[in-house]
């Protein structure tokens, strides 16, 4: 068994490659950072998969701007992971490995929704919300490519539709990431500065959450699974309020928090999770409020 993880350095990747580890010691798992391999190099990745030829792929890596980050540069969103993608799948179209994990999004989905909480049955009816639609459109011609190397080459895959993710070792990108690390991030400087915790959005905002330690565990389950289209999601709504009282009690916010009615998004999302449970028994654990809980209550008491 011949693993190869992109996006192996990310919040996901590390989670996920410590399941793979874990679960097949003697694989032949490989992550190749971006310094190592710039997925953006088509000759350099053709030669990396012919020489490597692996038999199970996870591809992860994304340029992920957060709702911010993919309002203001759609096409810079758009180009750089569509440019990933020709790349990735230009090799494995050569050499094609047995089976296929693509990690794409929730945001794909076409807004507004017919109704909540979004089932796959609904994928590509309609176009995804502007406040995201560069990447929605770069994830969406991710599913094309593996249709082909079903139809062509048998491949199985899984097209994971990720929830709003959050973990250890997500990326602080002032304001740009996602949804939790960012108002992690706003924390700890309106504790430094003695200020209010400014939210983007309303208060009524709510979100489907999954933690990435639940997210590699469920993933992992889905191995040579041919699952096609899936969410891979928590099934559970909170909003972004509650989110923002913990965090101020967590952080000792005296000033509280304020919504900036700026950045609204998406109003609410929320998953169905019934088919995922015919091929994940982890998933039936999951309690994402708990989850939330930890992550916020460690960010808040860490010294950095």
């Amino acid at each position: 068994m011949r693993i190869w993880v992109t996006g192996g350095s990310g919040a996901l990747g590390q989670e996920l490659v410590q399941r793979l580890s874990s679960k097949y010691p003697d694989a032949d798992l490989r992550y190749p950072t971006s310094s190592d391999l710039n997925l953006e190099n088509f000759l350099r990745v053709q030669e990396f998969v012919s020489e490597y030829k692996p038999t199970h792929v996870f591809h992860l890596a994304a340029r992920v701007f957060g709702v911010g980050g993919h309002s203001k540069t759609p096409e810079a969103s758009l180009l750089a992971n569509t440019r990933i993608d020709n790349s990735v799948f230009d090799a494995m179209f050569l050499n094609p490995p047995r089976w296929i994990y693509y990690a794409s999004t929730v945001a794909t989905y076409g807004f507004p929704y017919d109704e909540l909480p979004l089932a796959e049955t609904f994928f590509l009816k309609g176009t995804p919300h502007e406040s995201e639609y560069g990447y929605a459109m770069s994830k969406r011609l991710g599913l094309s490519y593996l249709e082909i190397l079903e139809k062509q080459h048998e491949v199985g895959f899984v097209y994971g539709l990720s929830t709003n993710l959050f973990g250890h070792g997500d990326r602080f990108l002032n304001g740009g990431g996602h949804v939790i690390v960012s108002l992690l991030e706003k924390a700890k400087k309106a504790r430094a500065e003695s200020k209010v915790l400014s939210v983007w959005g309303e208060p009524t905002s709510s979100r489907d959450f999954l933690s990435t330690k639940s997210a590699a565990k469920i993933i992992t389950e889905l191995v040579n699974q041919n699952v096609g289209i899936v969410n891979i999601a928590s099934g559970q709504e909170i909003t972004i309020e509650e989110i923002s009282k913990l965090i101020c009690k967590e952080f000792e916010l005296t000033n509280g928090y304020e919504f900036t009615h700026e950045m609204q998004g998406i109003p609410n999302r929320v998953c169905s999770i019934r088919k995922l449970l015919n091929f994940s028994k982890y998933v039936e654990e999951v309690d994402s409020w708990k989850e939330i809980q930890e992550e916020i209550r460690l960010v808040a008491n860490s010294k950095n």
